[in-house]
């Protein structure tokens, strides 16, 4: 491997995800804001846990999850269900889960300097936010919202965290979130269901990631007692 290539290697981040990164160059540009958008059941939880625990478990990468959607225990228990254990990871202060679903609109300035304090204190290189869509509800203003995407980012920015923002788009809506999230991410994968005469179908596309040359086509989701992974897309 020469130097050119390590450096690219270097600006990457990883999913664990099988079959993604080999459709983004290797993985996440490093330090980006990564929108992953799609209706319910989809399988986004389960793939942005795959990408916290690839990090902390075989990449020395710690990372937080923050919610807004779910408890901590019903997350640890479902993903023991695809093989991440979550709880060895914490207990090895790789990982960190912060339950936000309470929060309201006052207290979400805290909530962030919280996230912050959380990031520094294990050494984040991962972050995903479940959701934006559920911590947008507690704006009455949907420019409130805006701001508060903008702090995210900077945010980000400022701790070098590559961060997955989770964005629930409801059944046959092509809207994504609040129609401003995709200006201000770096990259944008969407998972959708289709209604066939077999049944429904999971897929995903990659509809945008800043500086990489990322596959176009649909793929398929499959969603097993091992995780998520995609498949190419067969008609």
């Amino acid at each position: 491997m020469n130097v050119r290539q390590a450096s690219k290697l270097a600006s990457r981040v990883p999913t664990g995800i099988a079959g993604l990164d080999d459709l983004i160059q290797g993985g996440f540009p490093r330090g980006t804001l990564i929108l992953l958008a799609g209706s319910p059941g989809t399988g986004k939880t389960i793939a942005s846990a795959h990408y916290l625990y690839h990090g902390a478990k075989n990449l020395d990468e710690n990372g937080i999850y923050v919610s807004f959607a779910e408890r901590e225990e019903f997350f640890l228990d479902n993903m023991k269900k695809f093989g991440l254990d979550f709880e060895e990871l914490k207990s090895k202060n790789k990982f960190r889960f912060l339950d936000l679903m309470t929060t309201r609109e006052k207290a979400l300035s805290t909530a962030f300097e919280m996230v912050l304090r959380e990031i520094l204190v294990v050494g984040a290189k991962r972050l995903v936010i479940d959701s934006f869509s559920a911590m947008a509800q507690a704006y009455e203003k949907k420019i409130d919202a805006r701001i508060v995407l903008h702090m995210l980012y900077k945010l980000m920015r400022k701790t070098g965290c590559t961060t997955l923002l989770l964005v629930e788009v409801p059944r046959g809506s092509e809207k994504l979130g609040l129609g401003f999230e995709e200006f201000v991410a770096d990259g944008i994968i969407q998972f959708k269901t289709i209604n066939e005469k077999e049944g429904i179908r999971k897929r995903a596309v990659i509809l945008k990631m800043r500086g990489t040359n990322h596959n176009h086509r649909y793929s398929n989701i499959v969603i097993s007692d091992k995780g998520i992974s995609l498949m190419p897309y067969v008609t």
